[in-house]
């Protein structure tokens, strides 16, 4: 069995599950973590973190925000040995490129969104990603749209893989609904890319239509006031329940008492973008019809009118008519969420996931002998 050494600057974030199935199913390899801070989802899995300490937390902070290799990283990396280092995020990648370097060990960067849409775009990072370019032995893209703009910052084509995530279905089971009476669910961290104003505004433009339907949104973030705000202001608010964040597994269990899944995400002023949301393919696992945009990845999930559907970024209306049309019944739904779960169960499952980012790793083992 080989070792991977999974890296992360806040192993791991509430919201990176899709990080957490990789390291807790692998086969072939026995996976550790190195890490700056340990935050969540560490049970059962070697991490290895900066000692909180006076002289260790001096020390290496100042190499953290200096961007230098941090001492204790380098000494825990020769006392591992990992076969691979498998660094997550592009801003955290370049924080390790030079240590594999130093140690001979191959760095293999996987990508999730706004690391490539957004972070290029700030000061020094397009000469930081050409230096990771060269250096990494592996990249993972995590859709056909993410690697073009991979391609497009200098990464060559031959070293980057598609490889989508993949769910655990065995807690997303799919629930039969009736579709007899609809409300709308939506989940994710309340920000400009995931467009939520756009959503609230189909809403009040359903209500002006005599049409009132119930929305629940999960999650946190700057845009909280703002959103309800909107709410009120748009004569919705008593529609909108905002439930904050949660864990998600009452997003997963909220799907059972809802009839359609709305995620309006659009590209943000700074250029940040998704990658492809998790929310959207646990709903599609789930049963729940699902409402998107034509951005990033999503239309590699979705095809539209069989397996959910997809209206232009910022189009109200669309969201709206889409809805109406829904409510009119023109279309299936009970056709659309079955279609929608074969295709996750073909694309998108953990164990496929895992088999393929660990064929990477073979590959480079390979290849750097």
């Amino acid at each position: 069995m080989g070792s991977v050494l999974h890296y992360k600057t806040n192993f791991l974030n509430r919201s990176e599950t899709f990080i957490h199935r990789l390291v807790s199913n692998h086969q072939r390899y026995e996976p550790a973590a190195l890490c700056y801070k340990k935050l969540h989802f560490c049970d059962g899995l070697p991490v290895h973190e900066v000692p909180d300490t006076f002289y260790q937390k001096t020390v290496n902070s100042a190499a953290f925000h200096l961007n230098r290799p941090l001492p204790f990283y380098k000494k825990t990396v020769r006392e591992q040995k990992p076969d691979i280092i498998h660094a997550h995020f592009g801003y955290d990648a370049y924080k390790m490129f030079a240590i594999a370097r130093a140690e001979v060990i191959p760095l293999v960067v996987s990508f999730y969104g706004s690391d490539v849409s957004r972070l290029p775009g700030e000061f020094g990072w397009k000469k930081r990603y050409k230096k990771l370019a060269h250096c990494g032995a592996r990249f993972i893209a995590a859709s056909d749209f993410m690697k073009r703009q991979l391609i497009s910052l200098g990464f060559p084509s031959e070293k980057i893989s598609v490889i989508h995530f993949g769910l655990d279905l065995e807690l997303l089971p799919y629930q039969t609904k009736a579709f007899s009476k609809l409300n709308i669910l939506m989940a994710g961290r309340l920000v400009e890319k995931k467009g939520f104003e756009y959503a609230l505004q189909a809403v009040a433009l359903l209500k002006l239509k005599g049409v009132e339907l119930p929305v629940t949104l999960f999650g946190d973030g700057p845009l909280l006031s703002t959103l309800k705000t909107l709410a009120k202001r748009s004569g919705i608010d008593s529609q909108i329940t905002f439930k904050g964040f949660q864990p998600v597994e009452e997003i997963v269990n909220a799907h059972k008492n809802h009839s359609l899944f709305l995620a309006p995400s659009v590209t943000a002023t700074d250029g940040d973008m998704e990658g492809l949301p998790n929310t959207i393919l646990e709903a599609m696992a789930s049963g729940t019809p699902v409402i998107a945009t034509k951005h990033a990845a999503i239309p590699e999930a979705i095809t539209h009118q069989k397996s959910g559907f997809l209206v232009d970024e910022r189009d109200t209306e669309g969201i709206a008519n889409t809805i109406s049309e829904i409510i009119r019944g023109s279309h299936d739904l009970t056709k659309i969420a079955e279609y929608a779960r074969l295709e996750i169960e073909k694309n998108f499952v953990i164990k496929k996931m895992v088999n393929q980012v660990e064929d990477v790793y073979d590959r480079v083992k390979r290849e750097w002998v």
